[in-house]
């Protein structure tokens, strides 16, 4: 433990990213120790004010505070996200599980499809997915998610049949052992690391996906105060108020930047 601690102190990169997480996470969780203002109700004598020390990230153009709407945006934001992860996750890894464990005309099957879903851009698939749901925070959340499914079950694949020629898998064979339990309690603990990785490398492309969805008006819709809509709400403002689009923006990127980071850190470590 004192090894990885000292590790992790001497990358200052990781550890900024770390801080960052856990800071939005604290947003996501206790918004109001944060931000103390209204994020929906504005004051109109307020409206368009440039960043101060009463309104860290400015107003818009209703007088609401910035800041406070992208604190509290960070719980729409992050569940959406959390969930697009675990849709790709649970879907991709099944699949990529079943298809290299068993192979055959299976295997084929399943890796076809994936290949057609690797073929269509992520963001067009997405929003195939989310014109058939309809709109909402939900609907992005699962149409983000379907369409990170093909690189969970091409990396849970790859890991599966590595497994799957290990030793201990044959000797598990060799004695009798069912193919289910030789599934679950050697197959799968041993080929989910790589996908584990890759769940937080996609966690920072998930919220750069459903932000992008949310700012084309397919996310919550107003008055509520999710990144990518607040990104949105500020581009009619561009020339008079850039806090608008600015401060939604660099959180964004910091958050992304700061996950994929992380993921780097987590593949390193693995290797």
């Amino acid at each position: 433990m004192r090894t990885g601690a000292l590790d992790v102190v001497r990358r200052p990169g990781l550890v900024l990213a770390l801080v960052v997480l856990v800071v939005v996470i604290s947003w996501a969780f206790v918004p109001g120790l944060f931000a103390h203002q209204d994020p929906i109700t504005g004051v109109p004598a307020d409206r368009l004010q440039g960043p101060s020390a009463a309104h860290l990230f400015g107003t818009d153009h209703l007088g609401r505070d910035t800041f406070s709407r992208v604190v509290h945006g960070a719980s729409l934001t992050l569940r959406a996200t959390l969930l697009a992860v675990l849709v790709g996750l649970a879907a991709g890894g099944l699949l990529g599980l079943v298809a290299g464990f068993v192979g055959g005309r299976l295997d084929a099957v399943v890796m076809r499809v994936v290949d057609v879903m690797l073929a269509i851009p992520g963001l067009l698939l997405s929003l195939a997915v989310v014109t058939a749901l309809g709109f909402g925070t939900l609907q992005v959340a699962i149409a983000v998610g379907v369409s990170s499914v093909a690189a969970f079950a091409r990396v849970m694949r790859a890991e599966t049949l590595r497994v799957r020629a290990q030793t201990f898998v044959e000797a598990a064979h060799s004695v009798g052992s069912r193919r289910f339990y030789v599934l679950a309690a050697h197959v799968l603990p041993n080929a989910s690391g790589p996908v584990l990785a890759l769940s937080a490398l996609e966690f920072g492309s998930a919220i750069l996906s459903i932000s992008s969805l949310s700012f084309l008006g397919f996310g919550a819709q107003p008055p509520a105060p999710e990144w990518g809509a607040l990104v949105s709400d500020g581009r009619d403002y561009l020339g008079t108020a850039w806090w608008l689009t600015t401060f939604p923006g660099l959180t964004v990127a910091l958050v992304v930047l700061a996950a994929n980071r992380l993921a780097r850190h987590l593949e390193g470590t693995r290797e």
